[in-house]
């Protein structure tokens, strides 16, 4: 399958994720890059919001409701903007941003290096993939898919329970939904896994580059030439969004991650000095609904706003409470302050209290005996995941990103981007380091897992990098009397030569390794011959078939693909189930543990999926699942429906009578 018939998926899913919270922005006043760049996290808060109030009230989930509230949400933010008066201030824009206007010639030199940065991103993701059909084979990924497909057929996409088929409906847990809420609706697709697949691609391209280009905007608001540099940085890293959404096979992580610098660039326009308390109001209100979309695309998108924007919004705050007070407003600042410490004191509390908080933190993780190797792979930004070989390195843009601290502390403007790079190079090195260290529980909001941590990183990297960038440009047209378009260009050339061609190797042999190289990164669970057969499973096997299989050689797979009901839709085997733990440690005794048909006819399973691919011919192993992986076909009991590969599919009749 080519990518040709999925393009009008992956431009509607672009559309989706992006034009709704453009127009809840713009209808509240706010402008240009600023809008463009927050409009992820808005549309994400409200795919969140909606899906939990239409299951509140019986609503389906769908593309009609989900366009609908949002049109209704528009309509709201349209009148709060007409009461303020912001909606037509063709000011807006000048005053959020605290410089000038970008001018048509600016503006198009920006189209294009966003749509090369773009490109590279796009480009490597395709080629890494292969075939927009092709699944995702991390841990994650399975149980992303699947739940995509749940979401479809029972209409609830709510974070609150809505993803309980997952777990065989024995629990209704919290689950952060928005990633599979607005995939789940995405138009023009033929299947799941060719609308995950798009969904990263919409991910580097539609919300990550957007957002950047909102930051490097205010952050750097008297010069352009950053803001038109940041695409071709951003290209540059293969920290995010390559590994995030492919290796890790964390989507919704990598949404919470996506939306973050432009949740960024709208507080600080929010809370830019020079400007009425209409446009501060206006732009707070897109703020906060922006900073709903990243928490609820993932729970740790709260402590990473917190990580980046802490040192930012002590600073702003602080101005506006001294601009305020020195006006006489002394009773509203005392008051503000005090409900903003006591509301954070009480939001700290209840979160160190939340299960789903207390189970990210409390996840165990290995460390290393040294941080040096950490600080290596940092410095070259080589993926701290998995053992990839060095096929490029971007040794350049990270002293791009050294002269951007340099001009940053020089200037004393925007320090708070040096803090925020040194606060997250800091727990990425814990979170890889030694585990005896009492610090390291810092980066238990992350799952101390480092490859997440350094993703956060990237965000400050890529502004000072394109500060770094433009000063380098600017220095060489001085240097030899060239225009600065052309020392621009030289500039892009130079970084693209030195990286490689923007780390096209690394950026594909990340994406392939787990979606088309053979075998995948962590173990096989899908070999080609087998995917052929789990497609036409829903020829092959009857409507009612209930497919037991162990979960790690690819069959949980049949769900998503061919709507085949089976018994495991995730990797793990769900201890509140009891029937399916006594599976997934016994079935190869079915002969002579009575339990193990007492479970098979109360799961209703009708079929059998086996796979003789082994560990020491790449297969994913799994230790919880003996009675699954040790079960051999007989005669008498197993008849062979479909073969592909080394797996195949047969009807179990052992437990009959």
């Amino acid at each position: 399958m080519s990518w040709l018939p999925v393009l009008p998926g992956l431009l509607g899913l672009a559309a989706l994720w992006v034009l709704p919270g453009y127009a809840v922005l713009r209808a509240l006043g706010i402008r240009g890059l600023l809008a463009w760049g927050g409009a992820g996290g808005v549309t994400s808060g409200l795919a969140g919001v909606l899906a939990i109030l239409y299951d509140r009230v019986g609503l389906g989930w769908g593309l009609a409701t989900f366009l609908a509230g949002c049109v209704v949400v528009t309509a709201v933010a349209a009148g709060i903007g007409a009461w303020l008066r912001t909606w037509r201030d063709p000011g807006s824009l000048l005053n959020a941003t605290g410089g000038r206007l970008m001018t048509r010639s600016e503006r198009g030199w920006l189209s294009a290096t966003y749509a090369l940065g773009a490109l590279v991103l796009g480009l490597t993701m395709i080629v890494g993939i292969s075939r927009p059909d092709m699944p995702l084979q991390a841990w994650d990924g399975v149980f992303h898919l699947n739940a995509v497909w749940f979401i479809q057929e029972t209409g609830n996409a709510s974070s609150l329970g809505g993803l309980a088929p997952m777990y065989a409906d024995t629990i209704a847990p919290y689950y952060p939904t928005v990633w599979h809420s607005i995939v789940a609706i995405a138009p023009f697709f033929p299947g799941v896994s060719e609308a995950a697949n798009a969904s990263s691609i919409v991910i580097g391209t539609a919300l990550w580059l957007t957002g950047l280009l909102a930051l490097s905007r205010v952050v750097w608001p008297a010069r352009v030439l950053p803001v038109v540099l940041t695409p071709v940085v951003a290209a540059t890293y293969v920290t995010f969004p390559a590994v995030a959404v492919s290796m890790l096979g964390v989507w919704p992580f990598a949404v919470s991650t996506a939306c973050l610098p432009g949740l960024l660039a709208l507080l600080i326009a929010a809370l830019r000095g020079g400007q009425s308390w209409r446009l501060h109001l206006s732009h707070l209100l897109g703020t906060a609904a922006c900073a709903v979309g990243v928490v609820m695309a993932h729970g740790s998108g709260l402590f990473s706003f917190v990580l980046l924007a802490g040192p930012l919004a002590a600073v702003l705050l602080f101005r506006q409470g001294r601009r305020f007070w020195l006006r006489g407003h002394r009773v509203f600042v005392a008051t503000a302050g005090t409900l903003l410490v006591v509301g954070l004191v009480a939001l700290t509390v209840f979160l160190l209290n939340f299960p789903p908080v207390q189970a990210i933190v409390d996840y165990e993780r290995g460390g290393s005996d040294s941080y040096l190797p950490g600080l290596a792979s940092i410095l070259i930004d080589h993926p701290l995941i998995y053992v990839y070989p060095f096929l490029s390195f971007n040794l350049v843009v990270t002293v791009l990103v050294g002269i951007g601290v340099w001009l940053t502390i020089r200037r004393r403007h925007a320090r708070w981007l040096v803090v925020a790079l040194a606060a997250a190079l800091a727990l990425t090195l814990l979170a890889g380091g030694p585990v005896d260290n009492p610090l390291r529980v810092l980066a238990g909001f992350w799952y101390t897992q480092p490859s997440r941590l350094n993703q956060l990183l990237d965000i400050p990297a890529i502004v000072l990098g394109a500060g770094g960038a433009a000063w380098v440009a600017r220095k060489a047209a001085a240097r030899w009397s060239w225009r600065l378009v052309r020392a621009t260009a030289a500039v892009v050339v130079g970084i693209g030569v030195l990286t490689f061609g923007f780390r096209w190797p690394t950026h594909v042999v990340v994406m392939s390794s787990v979606y088309s190289t053979w075998p995948i990164a962590w173990g096989t669970m899908l070999e080609p011959e087998e995917i052929d057969m789990i497609d036409r499973a829903d020829e092959t096997l009857p409507d009612d078939a209930v497919v037991l299989g162990e979960p790690v050689n690819g069959s949980p797979f049949l769900l998503s693909r061919s709507g085949v009901e089976v018994v495991y839709p995730q990797l793990t085997t769900i201890s509140d189930s009891p029937e399916r733990v006594v599976l997934a440690e016994r079935f190869d005794q079915w002969w002579r543990d009575p339990e193990v048909c007492e479970a098979v006819r109360a799961l209703g399973v009708t079929h059998v999926y086996t796979d003789e691919l082994t560990f020491e011919e790449g297969a994913k192993w799994e230790e919880s699942t003996p009675g699954l992986r040790e079960a051999r076909p007989t005669r008498d009991a197993f008849e062979l429906v479909d073969r592909g590969g080394k797996a195949a599919i047969w009807r179990f009749t052992g437990c009959d009578g």
